[in-house]
């Protein structure tokens, strides 16, 4: 008695389930055309398909979804609306315009805003007066106790007036102050020799850093002939050592610069820091 054989082709039920799954791509497919399109979660479903089905490759659905690399690699399309710009046509083309430049009634604001953080920290203040802007450092913020070193933070603020002292015309004064402590070591015989000293190496540091030129700076020493306040407390003496840098605007007559007119009064936004000399 002959074996009977099998039909030839594919098992009956292949068909049904071929059926099936096209029938679900279908639907997956009229489901995602219809629903508002969410990156992450069809992440999500794309890899839980793949899990499933075994999928390697989804092709463009519609326009709206690009396969990159594969189904974790989406990405979408969408119209983004072109920016609409207006051109105002100026009527004035051709005629010579001003050129604006800093003016020197300026000064005062631009030395302020180039030492802003050192006065939101009551470590500067900037005075006007007649013919020059003046700015002063405590002495502790400066330099440290006895010496004329210049501190990390000093520098940074000297940078910053550098570029305000190059786009201004007038001459820079470097001042340095002491109280009415003596002082006399190996290296200063006296407040007359720190206060100079510190106000050299102001400049030196100007010249050797920046550019700021040589033929408009200069440097003075007043030890303790020229104090703000009078020289009675520890905040008071910690007032007078300083260092000032002084802007003589262009215009202006030479005199000599933080004259007696206010000496033994604090000067406006003056603040009181405790600091050793």
């Amino acid at each position: 008695m002959s074996e009977k054989k099998p039909p030839a082709g594919a098992p009956l039920w292949m068909t049904t389930f071929a059926d099936l799954m096209s029938l679900l791509l279908t639907l997956f497919v009229l489901m995602l055309t219809f629903a508002k399109m969410d990156v992450e979660k069809y992440q999500q479903l794309a890899g839980s398909m793949k899990n499933a089905f075994g999928v390697q490759y989804l092709k463009k659905l519609a326009g709206i979804i690009e396969e990159d690399g594969g189904p974790m690699g989406v990405t979408t399309k969408s119209k983004v609306p072109k920016a609409v710009v207006e051109l105002q046509i100026d009527d004035t083309i051709g005629e010579n315009k001003p050129v604006v430049k800093e003016t020197k009634d300026n000064l005062a604001e631009s030395v302020s805003q180039a030492v802003a953080d050192q006065i939101s920290q009551k470590m500067a203040n900037v005075e006007e007066r007649e013919g020059e802007v003046i700015v002063r450092f405590p002495g502790k913020f400066a330099f440290p106790s006895g010496t004329e070193t210049l501190t990390s933070e000093f520098l940074i603020a000297l940078n910053n007036l550098a570029t305000v002292i190059n786009k201004n015309e007038g001459d820079i004064i470097i001042a340095g102050h002491t109280d009415d402590r003596p002082i006399k070591t190996t290296r200063f015989r006296s407040n007359w020799d720190l206060s100079a000293a510190r106000a050299n190496s102001v400049v030196h540091y100007l010249l050797e850093f920046t550019t700021v030129e040589s033929s408009r700076l200069a440097a003075m020493g007043y030890a303790d002939s020229r104090p703000l306040v009078p020289n009675d407390t520890e905040e008071n003496r910690a007032l007078n050592r300083r260092v000032e840098v002084i802007f003589r605007k262009a215009n202006s007559a030479k005199k000599p610069p933080a004259d007696d007119e206010g000496a033994g009064q604090s000067p406006t936004n003056n603040t009181t820091i405790p600091a050793s000399q």
